[in-house]
Order: C-alpha cells, then structure tokens, then sequence
C-alpha cells in the first residue's frame, strides 16, 4: 500500500515539475510589446505613390510580372488579379484568395493603397 501511495505521489511532483518547466519556457519566448499610435488606425489611408517608393507591391494596381516577382504560382497570380480590390492585405486569406503558406512568404513584400473602396461581391 505504501508503495502505491509513493509511486502516485512521485508522479504528482513529476508531473508538477513539468509544468513549471513548461510555463517558464512559454514565458522565455514572449513576443516584444507593441506599442502603437493614433497614426497606425489610418494605415490604409497611404497613397500609392507611398507604397511604390518602399519597394512594395500594391495588390490593387500592380500588374501581373510584378506580381510574378513576389515568386507566387501563376494560378495565384490571376487568383489576385480576379478578387480584386482589397481593403487590406490580410484579405488575401480571409477570402481565401491564397493560402495561409503563401500569404506568410509575400505579407513583407506587398500592400495596400487607399483601400478604402468597396469590394465587389458576387
């Protein structure tokens, strides 16, 4: 009886040992805080002119050999090209114009400008 008692006991304190190891770990790998401003609410108010001198592609003008830049299937491509305009970028995955994969390789490297215009709807 006694070496049940202590057989479940030692994997209690395992067990509670795991834990506290596993939530330190999480709280090691914490991302930095954000900090932002009134001047990040009017992000989709940025010209176009804005957005071209960064470097970045535009979804809503861009043509098809800039997109084709941004190393996206061609599939893809016409995918973007036919579900415009956008608001926002991250509209490419909730209209499911791309996947979650080949949204996470182009986020950096493309925008929006004025996408304040409203989306066409089927």
């Amino acid at each position: 009886m006694r070496r049940h008692a202590g057989l479940i006991l030692a994997g209690i304190g395992f067990a509670s040992v795991t834990y506290l190891i596993s939530r330190g770990a999480k709280r090691a790998r914490r991302l930095p805080e954000v900090n932002l401003t009134t001047a990040d609410l009017d992000y989709q108010d940025v010209p176009y002119e804005e957005i071209a001198s960064k470097d970045l592609v535009d979804l809503n003008v861009s043509e098809t050999a800039e997109l084709l830049n941004l190393g996206l299937e061609q599939s893809s491509i016409d995918r973007i090209i036919e579900n415009r305009p956008y608001r926002s970028k991250l509209e490419l995955v909730s209209r499911m114009v791309l996947s979650e994969v080949e949204y996470a390789s182009i986020r950096d490297r493309v925008a929006v400008a004025e996408g304040r215009d409203p989306v066409k709807v089927a």
